[in-house]
């Protein structure tokens, strides 16, 4: 019997799932062989289906298309497509943080 995850356990395991895409796309990016990079391409992308980690459709899309233009020799229009898939991922795994506006009674001099 497989014991329940709450929210926070299904949370923290989509987060690592794009964290791993993240690193797959990196990894690919290398001068790693082209099947080598649609495989962990894959899995990556897998692993963030499986835990319903929410890749947004941008991101996905370049996996894609790098993924076929690996699959023909095109490894320059491959490494384009992750280059822009690794910083549309860095926007997501790291949203701007807007402090919220002081009011007169958050500050204290003093004291």
């Amino acid at each position: 019997m497989k014991p329940e995850l709450d929210e926070k356990s299904f949370q923290q395991l989509r987060v690592t799932a794009l964290e791993k895409l993240d690193n797959a796309v990196c990894t690919a990016l290398t001068n790693i062989e082209a099947e080598q990079a649609r495989k962990i391409l894959a899995e990556a992308v897998a692993d963030c289906v499986a835990t319903g980690a929410v890749v947004p459709p941008h991101v996905l899309a370049c996996v894609e298309a790098a993924d076929d233009h690996f699959g023909y020799s095109e490894r320059m229009e491959a490494r384009t497509l992750l280059t822009v898939a690794h910083r549309l991922l860095a926007r997501v795994q790291r949203p701007m943080v807007v402090p919220s506006p002081s009011t007169p009674g958050d500050v204290v001099l003093g004291g």
